[in-house]
Parts: C-alpha cells; sequence; structure tokens
C-alpha cells in the first residue's frame, strides 16, 4: 500500500503538471449559426487518460484501505459527503438544461473535478510536490510565454494543443498600437488571461517553497524562476490577473503578519515583482499605457463588449434565477435570445460568479457557497461539519502552507471576478479544483 501511495502521488504531480496542455481530441464540433461553436464542443483531454489511471490505480488503494483499515477510510470519506451531495444537486440540473448534452459534458467534466479533489484529499502528496508541479509548470510555460513576446508569433502544434496565433491574424487577442498590432502572449493555453491566471497561482506557491526551502541552491533556482515567471506574466498583459497578482501579495502580507519567516520571504518577493513591473513599464511604455488606458479601437471594442455582456445578462437570467439556464448552456440561451450573430460572439459573461448563477441559479449557487465556506474555515485535520461550532478562522494559528493554500484561493476569487474560464474551460475548472485541495496538504 505504501508503495502504491507514494506512486499516486507522483502520478498526481504529473498530473497538475500538464495541466496546461491543451492537447485534445475533438469527438463533435459544436456548430451554430453555421460556425464553430467552442462552449458546444466535445473534446477529450490527453490529461484525461492519464486521469483514469489515477483513478483505477486510486480505486484498488481505497479497496486495500477498507480490508486493511476500515475505521482510517471512514474518517476520510466523513470529509467527502459535501462536495458528493453538491455534486448530485447539481447534476439534476441536467434535466432542466435546454441543450442536455451540452448540460451532460459539462457534467461529466465537473464529476472529474471532483473525482480529483476526492483523490487528493485520500492520497494527500505533500504540499511541496503539488505545488512543484505547478511551479516547474509555470516556468515552461514562462520561457514558452517569453519567446512568443519576443518573435511575435505562436506556431501550431498539435501534440501540444497550440494553435497558430499572428497579430496580424483577426480576432486575436492584441494591444493596437497606432499601425502596429502586438501579440498577447497564450503559453499553450488558449487565451492569455488563463496563461496569465496559471501564472498567479504559480508565482504565489514560488514564495511558500522558498519560505520552506533548507538549502540555498534550491532557494536561488526558485528566485530565478519568480523572475521568469513575473516577466512572463506582464508578457500576457492581462490587466485582470496583474490587479489580482498584487491584491494577492496584500491578502498574502495580511494572513502573514505574524510569522517572520513569511513575511520576510513574501517582502523579498513582493520588491522583485515590483522591480520587474517598473522595468517592464520602462520597456513598453506604449504597451501599459495602451492597456491601462484604453485610448484605441482594440481597447474600446473589448470594453464595450464587456458592458454588453453585462447588459444581456438581466434578460438571461430573470426567468430561470432559481434553477439556472442550464450546466454549459449559458452561450446557447444567448443564441436563443438573439440568434443574429457570428458563433464566436456568444461569449460566457466575464465574471464566474455571475456566470455560475446563470447555468445552476440561487439554488447551485448557494450549495457551491456553503461548501466553500465551511471548507475554508475547516483544518486539514477536520471535516466541514466539525467546523460549524468552532469557525477557526485564525490565521496566526495557521501552518505556513495554509496561509499560502489560503492566498492561493484568493488569488482564485479575484480572477473569477474578471473572467469566466475557471468555470466554462475543462484547465480552468482542473486548476480551481487542485488549488482547493492544496489548502488542505501538509508538508510530509
Amino acid at each position: 500500500m505504501k508503495k502504491l501511495r507514494q506512486a499516486l502521488c507522483w502520478i498526481i504531480s504529473a498530473f497538475v503538471f500538464l495541466i496546461p496542455l491543451q492537447t485534445r481530441l475533438i469527438y463533435k464540433q459544436g456548430i451554430l449559426n453555421n460556425s464553430v461553436w467552442e462552449y458546444g464542443t466535445f473534446s477529450l483531454y490527453a490529461t484525461e487518460l492519464l486521469f483514469l489511471i489515477i483513478l483505477i490505480m486510486t480505486l484498488v488503494y481505497v479497496a486495500l484501505l477498507i480490508k486493511n483499515n476500515i475505521a482510517t477510510f471512514n474518517g476520510k470519506l466523513l470529509r467527502l459527503v459535501l462536495p458528493l451531495a453538491i455534486t448530485i444537486i447539481i447534476g439534476l440540473n441536467v434535466f432542466l438544461a435546454q441543450n442536455q448534452s451540452v448540460a451532460l459534458y459539462k457534467l461529466s467534466q465537473l464529476i472529474e473535478a471532483v473525482a480529483l479533489f476526492f483523490i487528493i484529499l485520500i492520497i494527500k502528496p505533500s504540499f511541496q510536490k503539488v505545488s512543484w508541479a505547478i511551479v516547474l509548470s509555470g516556468l515552461l510555460q514562462g520561457i514558452l510565454t517569453i519567446e512568443q513576446f519576443v518573435n511575435q508569433k505562436i506556431v501550431a502544434n498539435k501534440w501540444f494543443g497550440l494553435a497558430a496565433q499572428s497579430p496580424e491574424t483577426l480576432g486575436t487577442p492584441v494591444v493596437q498600437l497606432a499601425e502596429t498590432r502586438w501579440l498577447r502572449t497564450f503559453g499553450t493555453f488558449p487565451h492569455p488571461n488563463m496563461l496569465a491566471g496559471f501564472l498567479v497561482i504559480g508565482l504565489i506557491l514560488i514564495i511558500g517553497l522558498y519560505a520552506n526551502a533548507n538549502r540555498e541552491k534550491i532557494k536561488k533556482y526558485l528566485s530565478l524562476i519568480f523572475v521568469i515567471n513575473s516577466v512572463a506574466l506582464f508578457t500576457t498583459l492581462s490587466r485582470s490577473a496583474i490587479i489580482t497578482m498584487f491584491f494577492s501579495i496584500i491578502i498574502f502580507a495580511f494572513l502573514s503578519r505574524k510569522n517572520q519567516l513569511l513575511n520576510k520571504t513574501l517582502t523579498r518577493f513582493a520588491l522583485i515583482l515590483i522591480f520587474i513591473a517598473i522595468i517592464f513599464s520602462a520597456s513598453y511604455p506604449e504597451l501599459i499605457f495602451t492597456r491601462t488606458f484604453s485610448n484605441n479601437r482594440v481597447e474600446n471594442i473589448s470594453n464595450v463588449t464587456r458592458v454588453e455582456q453585462y447588459k444581456e445578462y438581466w434578460p438571461m437570467i430573470k426567468n430561470n434565477w432559481l434553477t439556472g439556464v442550464g450546466l454549459g448552456n449559458y452561450t446557447g440561451q444567448l443564441f436563443n435570445n438573439n440568434s443574429t450573430k457570428e458563433a464566436w460572439q456568444y461569449q460566457p459573461i466575464h465574471n464566474t460568479y455571475l456566470l455560475l448563477f446563470a447555468e445552476i441559479g440561487i439554488v447551485g449557487l448557494s450549495v457551491i457557497l456553503l461548501f466553500v465556506f465551511f471548507f475554508v474555515i475547516a483544518t486539514p485535520d477536520r471535516n466541514p461539519g466539525e467546523a460549524i461550532s468552532t469557525l477557526r478562522i485564525n490565521p496566526a494559528a495557521w501552518p505556513p502552507e495554509r496561509i499560502i493554500g489560503f492566498t492561493c484561493l484568493a488569488g482564485l476569487a479575484g480572477l473569477a471576478l474578471f473572467d469566466h474560464y475557471l468555470w466554462s474551460f475543462y484547465s480552468g475548472i482542473i486548476l480551481t479544483t487542485t488549488t482547493f485541495a492544496i489548502l488542505k496538504l501538509k508538508n510530509i
């Protein structure tokens, strides 16, 4: 059993490392108004095959756990009751959706995410293993991102799920500088904002790993990775992610104010981040000015589009506020309300909370928020139900890895205010699940 668990810890870390990989087999292409509809497209991601191996191995491990020590397993099972109940409640939403096939596909991704959550809580890989997986994955993304920024193009590669991107192509995320279109970087993600969100979580974890490192060589490597990934974050030109990163540092500082080691480490990396921000802004002032003050056609279109999304939102939910329009059905409902646009113009609202409300209604949203509340206040060795009477929200008593995990969740909460990919894309859902699970991991 011990060797099986160790193997699972490493394979789970490999799965987390591969979160940015977008290699997939499209087995049903979504079509809307005679053009490609991403949010109605059904795909099998390469990482899902690895997850299947993890699932089978975990079932074997659980069977051995039951056989050898059923009391231990029962203790672990209690912690999984609430997320399982939430999955069932949200699953009922499928029957209310107009497009049930899309809702079922979305539900399958959510079940996979919940299963991953279960697996991490049962197997409990160390905080360091999972954190290093994200950090090293972020390093590869950072190197690729900087290369994309310098060369101003992305070469297609089917094995890594990379689509060709060029600033001359209309519809590509760019920053308009007079007559020049400057490509925003993607890494291997479908959009710059998704890359930026992943880098934000990775940067926070670097700070945590540095504080726990006991070798100077490791600390030097972590500092270098932080510099590379910070530069990469700015090359995405994602306003929401950059704002969230600084917001996360403030939250981190508040939580760690009585922890001298974390405070010292945070100060070091906050200064590095500010220094890189100054250097990048001085090197590319027009890019920063344009993204900050939105004074051209491309930025104005982006802002107008987001305003329009909020205008379309109320007609969407006014008759569906109780149970929602159905899992994954938001863009399809937009089409039903107005069928005159191109398929790519039907986009989820850039606010994860509002998107959740629209798709699963007040009932589904309430049970998710209830789970988040109890999950966050419960310490790693207590299940959410045990935390109701004591509400131990006391950062001074938290171990460093819990402070770091909570800061990552704060980062996710900030990202969710400005975008939808944490709910609408497979990799976003898996990143969210993994980040929640990190909060319960220990340094072992």
